[in-house]
């Protein structure tokens, strides 16, 4: 590629839109309640520096959040009182999350300022019906990187519901026309299976409406916990920003420069969702 190429390549970066989802697998021990991996995050959030184009990060909830929302059935909605003090609980540990990640980054002299989302969207059985993003967009075009979690947010029927970073992550890339959205992870994308326990899995650079469907006959098999659970569901909504022609990655964020490497356009181990 030669240099003017090259120039107008970077360039074209700058303008576009990339939306990041830290996954909680990534940044927090999920054996380990309320343990973040500070390292990480450290060495991710050096390698944000150095992207220049407009983002916005969303990172997921780990063991700061799962645990307690299990515990007391939050994902079911508002049962009874004794879930508003694990409400709280849980909101109170998803800000001690966020103040290490915005004390990292900003280390890094990103300028984050974190928006709960709980604070501006409202949910209908566990979806999101509307959101005000006016203070996002309004943030950003001063240079600011907003910085949004999983969250438990106000719900119309159910009184409140979880929602994903991977939901807020789609929602957000529909209505603000990102160009690129990258999930990150702790393997390299999608597997034909659980690649932690079989050592014969094989990565899916490519996963298309026509090619989901085989890993939806697949999905029930033991041996496939991520695809049966959360990644099934990624790759499902993914799959609709695909056909709009928003770039969707999967992506592993615990190799070093991977996320710098991909955002520069060049080549990385991952699973790229693409229209058929």
């Amino acid at each position: 590629m030669d240099r003017r190429r090259l120039a107008k390549k970077r360039l074209h970066l700058k303008k576009g839109l990339i939306i990041i989802k830290l996954g909680g697998s990534v940044i927090t021990d999920k054996h380990r309640e309320f343990f973040a991996k500070v390292d990480m995050i450290e060495r991710i959030s050096r390698e944000i520096a150095r992207i220049r184009s407009r983002l916005i990060l969303i990172h997921g909830a780990g063991s700061f959040g799962h645990p307690i929302a299990k515990k007391h059935d939050l994902h079911l909605g508002y049962k009874n009182k004794r879930q508003l003090e694990a409400l709280s609980e849980t909101k109170s540990r998803l800000i001690d999350l966020d103040k290490i990640l915005i004390g990292l980054l900003r280390k890094q002299r990103v300028p984050v300022v974190p928006f709960m989302p709980s604070s501006f969207m409202l949910a209908r059985r566990g979806r999101i019906i509307r959101a005000d993003l006016q203070p996002l967009k309004t943030f950003m075009e001063l240079g600011i990187v907003p910085l949004l979690c999983g969250d438990v947010v106000p719900d119309v029927e159910i009184g409140f519901s979880i929602i994903s970073g991977d939901q807020t992550a789609i929602y957000l890339a529909e209505r603000m026309k990102a160009r690129l959205v990258i999930f990150g992870c702790d393997v390299d994308g999608v597997y034909s299976a659980d690649p932690k326990k079989n050592p014969t899995a094989t990565l899916i650079d490519v996963v298309t409406p026509s090619t989901f469907k085989n890993l939806l006959k697949i999905s029930n098999k033991p041996e496939l916990p991520d695809v049966t659970g959360g990644m099934l569901g990624k790759i499902r909504e993914s799959l609709r920003l695909a056909k709009k022609g928003i770039d969707v990655v999967i992506m592993n964020l615990t190799r070093p420069q991977d996320l710098v490497k991909l955002v520069e356009g060049r080549k990385v181990s991952c699973t790229r969702l693409t229209p058929d």
